[in-house]
């Protein structure tokens, strides 16, 4: 509104306006909307080209600075219903109208009021105008030298042309000073819905600034008391101040009137948009900053972000010739967030977790040249009477759980965290299963004191066995549906991550399990304390226990402590140390008398005494005694029922040391008076 021509930047004010226009094209007229921006700013305007760019945008926001021109024109709306025109205010009346309207803080740059011919009879057009500059507030007729009547004057004529039928007329009275009857006049009222906003325009050869007008209208009224137009009050937005927003407009993000410019940012896609505020009116008033996950990679720069302004200028130089660059690099693996490309995982040692695997290679030979020796040597009364089948369910179970270490030797997924839970606890409910049941057998036929009749052949331990293993089997398959176990991240105090299967209730649930199943073991040792020397490997049984029970749970608490501190190869190590003690001891313990007992007496009795399971010579019995211990050694525990009863001598017959942990033997038994059952025996 300013002397010179106003080059007009079209935008449709009215939000209810319905288009047909697809949300692309109206995208694509914001950005040509701010290539104008940018190219009326930069060129030497002397004239307007009334350029048309019709987008839609939000004036709400600024509905709070319309007051000063809706409460002028009401005034002056008054005035014309007591007087029938302006002539009786001074001009000076309304120029300090639209001063007083610019004076004060916000975004009003300046204000106006437009008559309509004759309704101000000093002139035939008549419009003030003040606005501010360089903080003081100057005022003038524009009309001087500018037709606001002309049909392309949009914030007169908009107004102008409006039907008012529907404006809100109010009875007032006025009792004036020494009069007693009141002066009726009907006064008609503007309101914010009455009046119009024009399109963002740059006032060329003015204010030299980006602004937007809103005109209210001054009423007059009909003889059928129908408000009519007479001119209008007008206030202007000074846009130079308000931030163009070309970033995408999120659920959080607060509305702006200039929300039109939405999305014509032109970050990439490893960037996001970030306004900046107070650059006012310009295209490029945002910075690009990295996305989580990636970094900026210029080394040393102040500022971590791309600039909107060098983006906007690289689109208008190259945009369709090259790829657009300005990109963010990915932050290295792990990292949520990086500056740069420093690693944020723990680097594993693929050293230790190769001498882990060569470690794991050589148990599973060693159990499979233990289960071999058992074979070989499967007649001979130190391995018959241990029971063959178990002790090679045994070597099986180990190597079951040593097979652990093969699935957790590379980087944890979901799939290999499912996996890995199978040959551990499954390999175990074997390995100590086949263990805990031979021990059983010998536990009943074998009870304190005294020898039972029992029929209990290797079939029937197996078809006890197998429920022990078929729940754990259940287990394991409804941990693996329900909830299966998966990749959790830990950090260390290096601020390192690394990936590390989840520790959760189902873990302890099993460990708490196979304790039980251990601590079970460990009374049935007790039980068979004092079965006689063949069949009693009891302190070795309860040696692995207590080992795999005291020594197991304390590496998985030092698992938990060291978890976070140590990173995941030592994680590894801890997990081969597990195996080392539920796995390399147990088999020691159990074995190696066994083989020692071969090595020194091949199993069989010599002229020194007889080799027991446990690897000690007993010295030779008595010729009738040696003849029942004889029939005991010819009964297959592990493939036939053993069938023994207990002679009823004197009680000076059966010699019995109150220090021994076996049952003595049987003295001065007439061979006649024992006779084994031969259809309940089988002979190796």
């Amino acid at each position: 509104m300013a002397a010179a021509m106003l080059i007009v930047l079209i935008l449709v004010a009215n939000s209810d306006v319905t288009w047909s226009e697809t949300a692309s094209e109206r995208l694509a007229a914001a950005k040509k909307a701010l290539e104008y921006v940018n190219r009326v700013e930069n060129s030497q305007c002397s004239g307007g080209t009334e350029e048309v760019l019709q987008l839609v945008f939000n004036t709400s926001v600024w509905r709070v600075y319309t007051e000063p021109a809706i409460r002028t024109a009401n005034i002056l709306s008054s005035i014309i219903q007591i007087d029938g025109n302006l002539n009786s205010l001074e001009e000076n009346i309304f120029y300090t109208f639209v001063r007083n309207n610019v004076h004060g803080e916000g975004l009003i740059f300046g204000a106006a009021i437009a008559l309509e011919p004759g309704l101000y009879s000093l002139y035939d057009r008549f419009c003030p105008y003040s606005f501010r500059k360089n903080g003081s507030v100057s005022a003038f007729d524009i009309a001087v030298n500018y037709n606001y009547l002309s049909n392309g004057t949009e914030w007169y004529n908009a107004v102008r042309v409006k039907d008012f039928g529907n404006a809100t007329v109010k009875q007032d009275s006025i009792t004036y000073n020494g009069s007693t009857t009141p002066l009726q006049f009907d006064q008609p009222t503007a309101k914010y819905e009455n009046g119009h906003w024009t399109y963002p325009y740059y006032d060329c050869g003015g204010g030299d600034i980006w602004m937007v007008t809103y005109s209210a209208p001054i009423f007059d009224l009909d003889k059928n008391k129908t408000p009519i137009f007479k001119g209008v009050a007008t206030i202007d937005i000074e846009l130079t101040n308000v931030d163009i927003n070309q970033c995408d407009l999120s659920d959080e993000s607060d509305g702006g009137a200039l929300d039109v410019f939405r999305g014509t940012h032109h970050c990439q896609a490893t960037t996001k948009c970030v306004p900046l505020i107070g650059q006012g009116f310009r295209r490029g008033a945002y910075q690009c900053h990295c996305m989580d996950g990636y970094y900026y990679p210029v080394v040393g720069s102040p500022i971590r972000a791309y600039s909107g302004y060098d983006i906007e200028r690289y689109v208008d130089k190259y945009f369709g010739l090259v790829t657009i660059p300005f990109r963010c690099l990915p932050c290295p693996r792990g990292c949520d967030t990086c500056v740069d490309d420093t690693p944020c995982l723990f680097p594993m040692e693929l050293g230790i977790r190769i001498l882990v695997v060569l470690l794991a290679v050589i148990m599973i030979i060693g159990c499979c040249a233990v289960s071999f020796l058992v074979f070989k040597y499967r007649t001979q009364m130190v391995i018959k009477t241990a029971s063959p089948i178990f002790l090679h369910l045994m070597c099986l179970g180990a190597i079951l759980m040593c097979c652990q270490l093969f699935v957790a030797f590379p980087e944890p997924t979901d799939i290999s965290c499912i996996i890995e839970i199978w040959p551990q606890h499954l390999g175990f409910s074997i390995m100590f299963g086949a263990l805990i049941v031979k021990t059983w057998r010998i536990s009943i036929i074998f009870s304190v004191g005294s020898v039972k009749r029992v029929s209990l052949p290797d079939i029937a331990l197996l078809k006890r066995l197998s429920p022990l293993v078929t729940l754990f089997i259940i287990v394991l398959s409804v941990w693996s549906i329900v909830d299966p176990p998966t990749v959790h991240i830990l950090t260390t105090t290096s601020s390192l991550k690394f990936f590390t299967c989840a520790v959760t209730y189902w873990h302890y649930a099993m460990y708490g399990g196979e304790a039980l199943l251990l601590l079970f073991g460990v009374y049935l040792c007790f039980t068979v304390r004092k079965a006689p020397a063949h069949f009693n490997e009891s302190k070795h049984i309860t040696w692995a226990v207590y080992n795999a029970i005291i020594l197991g749970s304390f590496i998985i608490i030092l698992t938990q402590f060291m978890a976070v501190s140590n990173g995941p190869d030592v994680l590894y190590l801890l997990l081969l140390a597990q195996h080392q003690v539920l796995i390399t001891i147990s088999m020691v313990l159990i074995f190696a008398p066994k083989f020692w007992a071969l090595y020194k007496g091949s199993g069989s009795e010599g002229e020194a005494g007889v080799t027991t399971i446990t690897g000690r010579v007993k010295q030779h019995l008595p010729t009738t005694v040696s003849k029942l211990r004889s029939d005991v050694r010819s009964t297959a525990v592990q493939t036939d029922d053993i069938s023994l009863e207990m002679i009823a001598t004197r009680s000076d017959s059966i010699k019995t040391s109150k220090y021994s942990s076996k049952v003595s033997p049987l003295l001065e038994v007439p061979a006649t008076s024992f006779k084994p059952d031969e259809s309940n025996h089988s002979e190796s």
